[in-house]
């Protein structure tokens, strides 16, 4: 088994970046969609609807909300599992200082 080490100020810094890249996927998703409408907008017939249909029910979703959700909570999982470590990182110590009494 490898050792485990975490070093807290890099993960707070991690995980604030990631919900930086998080935030900044979601503005990127929003302008894409409002291009491709834009694009589309002089178009007529069922083949616009179709596309319409196809990007605002497959496309959207996913980038506009379901890739800044998966990059957010890996920053979640992360901060999380650092709070672990802190904690028992101080359950040890008072372990250890506890035994010394």
């Amino acid at each position: 088994m490898a050792d485990c080490r975490i070093v807290n100020a890099s993960v707070v810094n991690a995980v604030s970046e990631i919900i930086k890249i998080s935030k900044q996927y979601k503005t990127d998703g929003d302008a894409f969609m409002a291009a491709l409408n834009e694009a589309i907008s002089p178009m007529e017939g069922e083949t616009k609807d179709a596309f319409n249909n196809f990007f605002s029910k497959m496309v959207q979703p996913f980038i506009t909300e379901g890739v800044p959700k998966a990059v957010e909570s890996t920053s979640t999982l992360l901060d999380e599992n650092r709070k672990n470590f802190i904690n028992v990182d101080s359950q040890i110590a008072e372990s250890i200082n506890s035994g010394t009494q």
